[in-house]
């Protein structure tokens, strides 16, 4: 009898809350595979949205659309009134972002320069990895801008994050350009990856990419960066890394940077392996001979500057830095004398970078920015006097002085 009861008692609940009987594994079998369409088909939406709101600064997203070949995604202008550097973003470390504007111009060959600077006459070419870009800095302080305010005379930035730099890669800038100087300064960056001759494979590809329609070239750097970059992802790796903040979970970034206090009580970020005793660098001179030949049979002279690194400039000013064996390593001095035995023309920056440095931190001012790995506008203005005094542009006009032989400009300019 209870039995019969409690089945009608069953049944009239059943009528009155129908959806309280169906069993939980439908009701997830049905919610899950929604949820994760729904994600899916989220996921490949943004894919489609602009990735400049994603973006900390200009190099992210200009390099997501870049047809292959070219430098960065052409004919774009990129700002970002609270960017910030790379160091801090590598590290997870928002408290220690040194924020400022930054807005990056492309042209039509995806190079940083404003698009008029194509109707110029240019007098030299500037070469190199995201020391010549100038990375994390606008465009009116990038080395290239600086030298035109200091000379008058248009140098065409060809930067690029390309690790190894062709001499058909610059000759074809060259062949594009209305030039009217020879020379063509080629920035090396103390921690940039060793130059070597690149493989005949990867000379095949970058000729095949070149003789590429434009439109083709377009749409296949469209397609790999729809592919390649999510900002859905993006925006999900930030809020997970917002509670890696060594409060709620462990901070797991936190090794890839070193943070140090200067003798003036700030802190600085450097990248982890600047500061490692044993941290060698691998120089092919090979590759800076056939680069100067090649350029030669060209017309075109090569000065070869050297950056060095924040650490290299920055260490004698921490306080109690981490035990190592010995100084950074001698590699890089001898990498310039070895430029000059070989008869390529080297201006090696460290010295005048590491006096500067000495003088300004008593101002509280920097060369190289706290967050990041890269000059500020200081420190490439440091750079541009440099080299301009190097150059020794007649005053009348921006014809450039030709490379003599024996590795040096024309001119009294200082032998370093």
């Amino acid at each position: 009898m209870e039995t019969a009861k409690t089945h009608r008692s069953i049944w009239r609940l059943g009528h009155i809350f129908p959806h309280r009987t169906q069993p939980l594994r439908w009701q997830l079998g049905t919610v899950i595979p929604s949820l994760l369409a729904t994600v899916a088909l989220v996921g490949i939406l943004v894919r489609f949205m602009p990735i400049d709101p994603f973006t900390f600064r200009a190099w992210e997203a200009l390099t997501r659309d870049r047809p292959p070949g070219m430098a960065f995604a052409p004919n774009h202008r990129y700002y970002n009134a609270r960017a910030s550097g790379d160091l801090a973003a590598f590290g997870n470390l928002p408290s220690l972002r040194q924020y400022r504007p930054e807005q990056f111009t492309t042209d039509a060959f995806g190079f940083r320069n404003p698009p008029s600077l194509l109707t110029e006459e240019v007098s030299a070419i500037l070469a190199g990895d995201s020391f010549a870009v100038g990375s994390g800095i606008s465009d009116d302080e990038t080395l290239s801008s600086q030298l035109r305010a200091l000379t008058g005379c248009i140098v065409y930035n060809a930067g690029s994050e390309v690790g190894h730099i062709m001499p058909d890669d610059i000759v074809n800038v060259a062949h594009r350009l209305k030039m009217r100087g020879r020379l063509v300064i080629r920035i090396v960056a103390e921690l940039a990856p060793p130059a070597a001759n690149p493989s005949p494979l990867a000379s095949r590809v970058r000729a095949l990419e070149a003789r590429m329609p434009a439109g083709i070239r377009g749409l296949a750097g469209r397609l790999k960066g729809l592919i390649d970059v999510s900002p859905l992802q993006i925006v999900s790796t930030r809020a997970w890394k917002a509670l890696e903040d060594d409060r709620i979970l462990p901070n797991k970034y936190a090794a890839r940077v070193v943070k140090a206090t200067l003798a003036n009580g700030d802190v600085m970020l450097f990248q982890a392996r600047e500061d490692r005793a044993d941290h060698q660098r691998g120089i092919s001179l090979d590759y800076w001979r056939w680069l100067r030949d090649d350029l030669q049979r060209a017309q075109l002279d090569l000065l070869v500057v050297l950056a060095p690194s924040k650490y290299r400039v920055y260490r004698p000013f921490v306080v109690d830095p981490r035990p190592v064996r010995r100084e950074p390593d001698d590699s890089w001095v001898q990498f310039a004398a070895d430029l000059r035995a070989a008869g390529v023309s080297v201006l090696d920056l460290t010295p005048f970078l590491s006096v500067e440095v000495a003088r300004s931190l008593e101002h509280g001012e920097y060369l190289y920015w706290l967050d990041d790995v890269h000059w500020n506008a200081h420190g490439v203005a440091v750079a541009a006097a440099v080299i301009q005094d190097r150059w020794r542009v007649p005053a009348s006009s921006c014809g450039l002085p030709a490379l003599r032989q024996g590795g040096s400009l024309r001119g009294p300019g200082p032998q370093q």
